[in-house]
């Protein structure tokens, strides 16, 4: 099926120019890793539905450092250009087309470009400007959403991390970073994690980027069903990586290949991405050797804990490919 089949009435007159008529003249800064964003050409209604989904990262005017602005301007388009998706049973997804300098994406009812050239910028497409009830406010939050977090993944790439579908948890000793397939375990593990006292950042997404000293973990406004309450901007030191297995307890190193493989297979949608798959994978590569990855085999019942706050933050898998 060629690119925007599934959405679009008419995938051939698919945006071409990064331009439009705008919703309104409201706009909004968000500000958590990768960004600011700046989000412009929004209704009243786009702005309040935004503003009530990421909380204390919004804001009117521009944070501090505004040095690498991401603008994304949000233009119209009418409801008669996207196909019925009959949604019973489905998974969601949505249609990407990758090229060298630029993606662009298709889904229920919005249309997108991401441009890396000269800087990255967004450009979005919504038949969604007047929202009169709770429905219509939480598809517009989701269509945002569903693009922010591609947008959002190429911003980790650039800056050498990643975006890490995965669960993230905080102790006073740092961050635990939990990956794997779906079913591995990830919402168990951090629901596990909240009984034990520990803070959960997310159940879904997590931002993984370097610093000085090695890598830090990011919360970032998407989750699944946990660490979705909005809140200001926390990062946390990644003392531990791991990929989740269920079983009696116990944790081993990963080999360098290994690691890296089962990282990628996490690192959503820019995996996909034949153009930057080599920068996504560099940098899980340093992922890997700064900080090392294990593979933790959990019991339901708990008790690996201390297993995981033994482990020496940063240590380097050392172990041949």
């Amino acid at each position: 099926m060629a690119f925007g089949e599934t959405f679009l009435h008419y995938p051939d007159l698919f945006p071409v120019r990064r331009s439009g008529e705008t919703w309104g003249g409201e706009s909004l800064w968000v500000d958590f890793v990768g960004g600011p964003y700046r989000f412009t050409g929004l209704s009243a209604d786009q702005k309040r539905a935004l503003v009530a989904r990421f909380g204390p990262l919004s804001c009117d005017v521009p944070p501090a450092v505004t040095a690498d602005v991401v603008p994304i301007s949000i233009f119209r388009v009418g409801a008669g250009e996207f196909r019925g998706v009959e949604l019973r049973g489905w998974h969601y997804t949505f249609d990407r087309d990758y090229g060298a300098d630029a993606v662009r994406v298709a889904g229920l009812d919005f249309m997108g470009w991401i441009d890396f050239f000269p800087t990255t910028r967004g450009t979005f497409w919504t038949p969604l400007g007047s929202l009169p009830d709770d429905d219509a406010v939480a598809c517009f939050q989701c269509q945002v959403e569903n693009y922010f977090r591609l947008l959002v993944a190429y911003r980790l790439v650039a800056l050498g991390g990643a975006l890490l579908h995965s669960a993230g948890v905080v102790s006073e000793l740092g961050a635990s970073v939990f990956f794997g397939h779906s079913g591995a375990g990830k919402t168990t593990i951090s629901r596990l994690g909240q009984a034990d006292g520990r803070t959960v950042l997310s159940d879904d997404m997590n931002a993984l980027c370097p610093d000085g000293e090695g890598f830090v973990v990011e919360k970032l406004p998407f989750a699944g069903d946990l660490g979705r309450t909005p809140g200001p901007r926390s990062r946390h030191r990644l003392r531990a990586l791991c990929r989740l297995r269920k079983g009696p307890n116990d944790v081993t190193p990963l080999r360098p290949a290994s690691a890296v493989a089962q990282l990628l297979a996490s690192a959503p949608f820019v995996n996909a991405d034949p153009h930057r798959l080599e920068s996504l994978t560099d940098n899980l590569e340093s992922l890997a050797s700064r900080v090392g990855v294990h593979q933790l085999t959990f019991s339901l019942e708990g008790g690996f804990w201390p297993l995981l706050d033994a482990l020496e933050p940063r240590a380097a898998v050392t172990a041949g490919p």
